[in-house]
């Protein structure tokens, strides 16, 4: 009984994570905002190269608050991967990218991972 209630109490805290994944100009729904990817810049090492810096992924966002949320409605954010100084100031933060083209992210407004 006491493990059920221990994967029902980590199920419960997962639920309100979502992710989702996001090219420039496009724009989702990420819980309660609407996040907007304005531009994205990749200065990551090739994985076949040998490069001195590993360099970053970098996003500035756009992101609308739905109406009656605490907070501000509209918020600019850039956020790196890997994570900045900032990271855990944002609600939303940079997962990863898939290979390929066009450039894409993932996002998530998970802390917990």
């Amino acid at each position: 009984m006491r493990s059920l209630l221990c994967v029902l109490a980590l199920l419960s805290g997962l639920a309100g994570a979502a992710r989702v994944e996001l090219s420039p100009g496009k724009t989702v729904w990420l819980g309660k905002r609407q996040v907007t990817l304005l531009r994205l810049q990749d200065s990551r090492c090739p994985p076949t190269a040998n490069c001195v810096w590993a360099g970053e992924l970098s996003a500035a966002l756009l992101v609308v608050a739905a109406p009656g949320e605490p907070g501000p409605r509209t918020r600019f954010l850039r956020l790196t991967l890997p994570a900045g100084p900032n990271r855990g100031q944002n609600e939303l933060h940079l997962v990863g990218s898939p290979a390929g083209e066009p450039l894409r992210v993932i996002l998530s407004d998970d802390f917990r991972r």
